[in-house]
């Protein structure tokens, strides 16, 4: 776009009518030419009514961009590296500008330094303790249970960055930790909760690792129907971690009357159903 058609497009949304506005608004969102480059460029021309048009087409063709992103990685969704890196996308449409990159090196790390923590031959439960004191103790990851439905706990890098989450947040950072570190962790779709697993051996991330007991586990199972008993026992895939948890992201935005962001997450779960 050369500097005469810039200022002819920023005079439109400065001084044209409502349905100029929208019609030039409309063809910069259509145009697969126009550059979100272009557009910040132009932000530094008009007056305050063409910043305010131009605004909220950056931000409808960004989101439309992150729509477009997250629904072809919820389709392909099949690993925990793909997982994570969903997780990424996940807050940049929420928070645009975000970068992942600090928080998958701060994964990296807490992982090359559980390689420490974990003894030659140490046993199974050995190694779920090595892994609990290391997150629950010296990275103070734990449980909000001051704020349990705040929208930040649904967010992996919100909850590597504040050190809290829920259940299902808490374990994938073990999952994807403790798989950094050459052990296979696995989540649990538990009634109500999300626990994380370790060969034969159950522990609860919300509650700094708890292990929990084998009469506890047997609790939980008696809690559900006999024929929905071997689902329990069987791990959450990436694309089931994701379900569920755009599950619980849906309902904080509810609990918060955000119903923007709400229908954000309602066509993720659309893309799901297909």
């Amino acid at each position: 776009m050369n500097s005469s058609n810039q200022r002819a497009l920023v005079a439109l949304l400065e001084d044209g009518d409502a349905q100029t506005i929208e019609m030039v608004k409309r063809g910069l969102i259509e145009s697969h030419d126009t550059k979100l480059e272009e557009l910040e460029e132009l932000l530094r021309l008009g007056n305050s009514n063409a910043t305010q048009h131009l605004r909220d087409v950056i931000g409808r063709i960004e989101s439309a961009q992150n729509l477009g992103t997250i629904s072809r990685g919820l389709a392909r969704l099949k690993t925990f590296q793909q997982l994570e890196d969903l997780c990424w996308d996940l807050a940049r449409a929420d928070q645009p500008g975000f970068d992942g990159g600090p928080y998958s090196r701060q994964l990296d790390a807490w992982g090359e330094a559980l390689r420490a923590y974990l003894a030659k031959g140490a046993t199974t439960e050995e190694q779920v303790r090595a892994l609990t004191r290391y997150l629950a103790y010296d990275q103070r990851l734990t449980g909000n249970h001051h704020d349990y439905y705040h929208p930040r706990n649904c967010f992996l890098p919100w909850v590597i960055e504040f050190r809290q989450g829920l259940p299902i947040t808490l374990t994938l950072i073990y999952i994807l930790v403790g798989r950094r570190a050459g052990l296979d962790v696995e989540g649990i779709s538990a009634p109500g909760h999300f626990l994380a697993r370790l060969g034969h051996v159950y522990f609860d991330p919300y509650y700094s690792g708890r292990i929990l007991t084998e009469s506890e586990w047997d609790r939980i199972n008696a809690e559900i129907s006999e024929q929905n008993r071997d689902q329990i026992n069987k791990p959450c895939t990436p694309l089931q971690i994701m379900h569920r948890l755009l599950i619980y992201m849906r309902n904080a935005y509810i609990k918060r009357d955000d119903a923007e962001r709400q229908k954000k997450v309602d066509q993720y779960l659309a893309v799901l159903q297909h």
